[in-house]
C-alpha cells in the first residue's frame, strides 16, 4: 500500500479538446474525439489505465472514443458516462458497469456511470 511520504511517480497524460489545459504540457495532448485515431504513435497501446469521459451523450461519441481507448490501452479501462449508454459501453469495449457512481458538482440531469473492464469497486 502506497502511502503519502512514498516518493513515486506516476505519468498522467490528458488528452482535452480544450486548450486552456496546455498549461500542463507536455502531459497534454490536443484530443478531437472526431477523429479518435489522430494521436502520436508512441501513444498506442501505451497506457496501463485509461479513464474516459466523453464529452457528449451521444452514440458516435461514445463509439469514437471507444475506438480511441482501444488505440491507446494495454490493460485496464475506466469509462464513465449516463446509464443509457450502458448496452454500447458493454459492446464496444466489453466493460461491466460499477456499483460507484460518479457524481457532478452541477447534478447533471442524466444518471450518470462508471463502467471497468476490472473490478474498480473493490480499490475504491
Amino acid at each position: 500500500m502506497l502511502t503519502k511520504s512514498d516518493n513515486f511517480y506516476i505519468p498522467v497524460t490528458l488528452l482535452e479538446y480544450d486548450r486552456r489545459f496546455e498549461v500542463h504540457a507536455p502531459n497534454f495532448v490536443f484530443y478531437d474525439y472526431n477523429h479518435p485515431d489522430k494521436l502520436p504513435p508512441e501513444m498506442h497501446h501505451s497506457y496501463d489505465l485509461v479513464v474516459a469521459d466523453p464529452p457528449f451523450l451521444s452514440e458516435e461519441c461514445v463509439t469514437k472514443t471507444s475506438q480511441t481507448i482501444k488505440l491507446l490501452a494495454k490493460d485496464k479501462i475506466v469509462f464513465c458516462t449516463g446509464a443509457i449508454m450502458r448496452e454500447l459501453v458493454e459492446k464496444l469495449l466489453d466493460l461491466k458497469c460499477c456499483q460507484f457512481q460518479p457524481h457532478h458538482r452541477n447534478n447533471l440531469a442524466n444518471e450518470f456511470s462508471c463502467y471497468a473492464n476490472f473490478d474498480l469497486d473493490a480499490l475504491i
